[in-house]
């Protein structure tokens, strides 16, 4: 077995298994995430950036020939292309050179039958957010996952850009104080121009509650605001008020909400997240206020930390630096002034995944501590949506969670 190699750039300290030839690398199958996905692209691309992976299988259409002809354009075999994630499940299970793990991009009504096909037979899971759709699916997975003691990582990508691990380090190492306010917003544009004629041919399964649950913005983007103000606080959110609508004439979905949330320390907090925003274009924003000082993070300019101290000057942290914290640099991959973006933090979520899954290999479950949201962040967010929108529906009654 070849060691890892280390990759020193100043204070960067990087350990990647990048050999080619890397003998464990585990083997992963993708079910969904076919041609034109923008979501699939970047599952198979963030699978590969640390070469952790072995992409063998995988369902990318219902067509068998279809899903055969993107697979063999991915360079995979065509025994191993399949239609049905059943028929993929029970032959890999078989197969002596099999998979071991599944990355699942499909949407979310049909995230719980996919996995428990696959979990069934000890096959490790990474899963697109949301969860599920419907909250018992969450809860019954849950249950699986810690029946079967098989790794499940969740894609809240956002929590493994460098520069929001620094906040969280900052957080708590009770830099900024104790938490009095924490804001995050996420406006998207993409609705704005749809007409209701185009809606079933723009957004598709996302008019289905059975499939997208009962609020398209929060399961499209709420739940990933909501997973960073608990990631980045450490914080529980325990009530919320909400109002979700839709801002367009023309949908007959939800494409906006506001949301304020009390906390488990009696802090407050508000999320706004909305795919209406004229010109919006992925804007994630999280800024937390303490008694000490205050952190600030856009996704516009994610190699830089905004943090200020009680009566001093803001301070600009930049990713890679020598003022950055062991969590913030093993996240990232070159020297700072380079700049790391999207791509590489959902990559890191795998990285992280294939960890795990080395870890329980190994039978050292200690070795890697759990940096991956789980499948029980996935079920928190799948709460806060339903409590969400049961508040929205009660004139923004609060809720608890």
């Amino acid at each position: 077995m070849k060691k890892k190699t280390k990759i020193a750039f100043g204070k960067l300290n990087l350990l990647r298994n990048d050999q080619l030839n890397n003998k464990n690398k585990i083997k992963i199958g993708f079910i969904g995430g076919g041609p034109n996905s923008f979501i699939g692209y970047t599952h198979r691309l963030a699978a590969r950036f640390d070469n952790r992976f072995d992409f063998v299988a995988g369902v990318f259409s219902k067509d068998i020939k279809k899903s055969i002809q993107f697979g063999k354009s991915l360079g995979l075999s065509e025994g191993r292309c399949y239609h049905d994630f059943h028929t993929m499940a029970k032959k890999e299970s078989e197969r002596s050179d099999g998979i071991e793990a599944i990355g699942i991009m499909t949407p979310s009504g049909d995230h719980y039958k996919i996995a428990k096909e696959f979990a069934k037979r000890n096959i490790h899971i990474i899963c697109d957010k949301p969860l599920t759709a419907k909250l018992e699916d969450a809860v019954a997975l849950e249950k699986l996952v810690k029946k079967t003691k098989i790794i499940f990582a969740l894609t809240h990508n956002y929590s493994a850009y460098p520069m929001l691990r620094e906040a969280k380090e900052l957080v708590a190492n009770n830099k900024i104080g104790k938490i009095k306010v924490i804001n995050v917003e996420y406006p998207q544009g993409y609705t704005v121009a749809v007409k209701k004629k185009d809606e079933k041919n723009t957004l598709k399964w996302r008019l289905d509650k059975n499939m997208c649950g009962p609020s398209m913005i929060l399961a499209e983007i709420g739940t990933h605001a909501y997973h960073l103000m608990r990631y980045v606080t450490d914080l529980e959110v325990k009530e919320v008020s909400a109002e979700v609508n839709s801002l367009s004439d023309e949908l007959s979905v939800d494409d906006n909400a506001f949301m304020i949330v009390r906390m488990s320390n009696q802090a407050r907090g508000s999320i706004w997240v909305s795919s209406a925003a004229t010109g919006g274009e992925n804007g994630l924003k999280i800024r937390v206020y303490g008694t000490k000082g205050a952190v600030e993070w856009l996704q516009d300019d994610p190699n830089i930390l905004k943090f200020t101290k009680l009566e001093e000057s803001t301070k600009i942290i930049t990713r890679a630096s020598n003022a950055v914290s062991n969590l913030s640099i093993q996240s990232s991959r070159v020297a700072a002034g380079h700049p790391e973006g999207f791509f590489e933090a959902f990559a890191n979520i795998y990285t992280e995944f294939a960890d795990s899954i080395q870890s329980t290999k190994n039978k050292n479950k200690n070795k890697n501590k759990l940096l991956h949201p789980t499948v029980n962040d996935g079920v928190k967010g799948i709460k806060f949506i339903f409590a969400a929108k049961k508040s929205s529906n009660f004139n923004s009654k609060w809720v608890k969670i």
